[in-house]
């Protein structure tokens, strides 16, 4: 039965994984401790021409990538921020929980994967945007250089 689960969830990965595109337009923030590989975003076939997605409104997103922190955590937090001049706005319907996109604890050093699934609701603007995906150590002895982030582009349509 595990070996059928497994085959399962390998082929709806492989699946996932046709449809996606790799970003290759991506740059870390400054101060960010790890590093962050293999960024795809379905649907997203305008980084084939190394352009911003184009996502529209009402779609479901997915946004996948490889990454190796520089510490461990056991409470990891995350958002999901549109960049402005004044004040990053979050994407206020992510739940903060790390842990529920990627496994947890965190390991340093360990390259883990990281899948999150964004709606793109009509209340989100049409325009264009860069994202601050950023992620990092919740605990009770938290530094805070424990914070991984990188930006990339999109456009709401």
């Amino acid at each position: 039965m595990s070996i059928f689960v497994l085959t399962v969830v390998g082929v709806m990965l492989a699946a996932n994984a046709v449809n996606a595109e790799q970003i290759k337009n991506f740059h870390m923030c400054r101060n960010t401790s790890c590093v962050v590989y293999d960024v795809f975003i379905d649907p997203c076939p305008e980084a084939l021409d190394n352009q911003p997605c184009e996502l529209p409104q009402t779609v479901n997103s997915s946004i996948t990538f490889k990454y190796k922190p520089k510490f461990g955590s056991n409470l990891p937090k995350t958002r999901l921020y549109a960049e402005t001049l004044l004040v990053d706005l979050p994407f206020l319907d992510m739940d903060t929980n790390a842990c529920l996109y990627t496994s947890c604890p965190m390991v340093k050093d360990n390259e883990q994967i990281w899948q999150y699934h964004l709606f793109i609701s009509k209340n989100y603007p049409k325009a264009s945007y860069t994202v601050k995906f950023k992620f990092w150590d919740n605990g009770p002895d938290a530094n805070s250089d424990d914070q991984c982030c990188f930006k990339f582009d999109i456009k709401i349509v």
